[in-house]
């Protein structure tokens, strides 16, 4: 049985492959190795763990068919739900930044930054 489907009004989840940093001598073997991942849901549908089922079966895909190293995703410091989402996943917090993201209110907010590597990712399955 594949993962439940939330039929509700959603706003774009992404998932951005793109290049890690390097020094010039490696840069071939950098690119198209991390994922930066984004999601939303409707507010209704939240707390029923399709959130968490969603994202884990898109860092199953991101470590296992797309071959990638890494996965990373932020948020706004504000939104615990996001921030315990990717710690219930295992990522670990590697950043945390003040008045760096722009809310649609116009208010400038702190935010905060995740990670996970693909090993880490293994160990926990």
């Amino acid at each position: 049985m594949g993962p439940r489907v939330a039929r509700a009004p959603q706003q774009p989840h992404e998932v951005r492959r793109g290049d890690a940093w390097a020094q010039a001598e490696v840069t071939d073997e950098e690119k198209g190795t991390e994922a930066e991942l984004g999601w939303a849901l409707a507010p209704g549908f939240t707390g029923h763990g399709l959130a968490t089922e969603a994202v884990s079966a898109v860092i199953d895909l991101c470590f296992g068919p797309l071959g990638l190293r890494r996965v990373h995703a932020g948020c706004f410091a504000a939104n615990e739900p996001s921030w315990r989402l990717m710690e219930r996943l295992g990522m670990r917090r590697e950043e945390s930044s003040r008045k760096t993201a722009l809310h649609r209110s116009g208010e400038w907010m702190d935010g905060l930054n995740y990670g996970l590597l693909a090993d880490e990712w293994a160990g926990r399955r």
